[in-house]
């Protein structure tokens, strides 16, 4: 099953990102990690969810209509948490008691996928964090949140 759900992942985040580099700058050139001439498009290395841990839309959209089994977390608290969750996601913080998470999440090697408000959110990381700590092996941290979701016109649950 990890085997199958690692080529899945792979094959849904591995990707090209093209970027314009018409204005490059060397603080920009570095930070796209790219060989940039005055005018030119250049590709940027492939990023590869297995390595970096991460999902972006597309790529979870996919896992989901998949049929994949998963445990989507909504990592958002308080004032930032609007009620407004990716289908079938549960709310879970990193500050929730260890008791409370392996309640929640009794397989460590189950499939989960962290999130919260959006890419300047740092709940979804520290909530992949602190279950890693935990011991569960097998984290997405899906960055783009509730916000990218919603941008990209998925449905939501109220």
């Amino acid at each position: 099953m990890k085997a199958i759900l690692t080529f899945v992942v792979l094959a849904l985040m591995s990707f090209n990102v093209i970027a314009d580099c018409g204005d490059c700058g060397r603080a920009r050139q570095k930070k796209m990690n790219n060989d940039c001439d005055d005018g030119k498009r250049a590709e940027s290395k492939e990023v590869k969810a297995e390595e970096k841990g991460i999902i972006n839309t597309e790529g979870l959209k996919a896992l989901m209509d998949s049929g994949v089994a998963m445990v989507i977390l909504d990592a958002r608290t308080g004032k930032w948490d609007d009620g407004k969750r990716i289908p079938g996601a549960k709310t879970l913080s990193a500050g929730d008691s260890d008791e409370k998470i392996a309640e929640m999440l009794p397989n460590k090697s189950a499939l989960i996928v962290t999130y919260c408000g959006g890419v300047k959110c740092p709940a979804s990381n520290q909530l992949a964090e602190r279950l890693k700590k935990l011991g569960y092996t097998n984290i997405l941290e899906y960055p783009e949140g509730i916000a990218g979701w919603e941008e990209k016109g998925n449905k939501v649950e109220q």
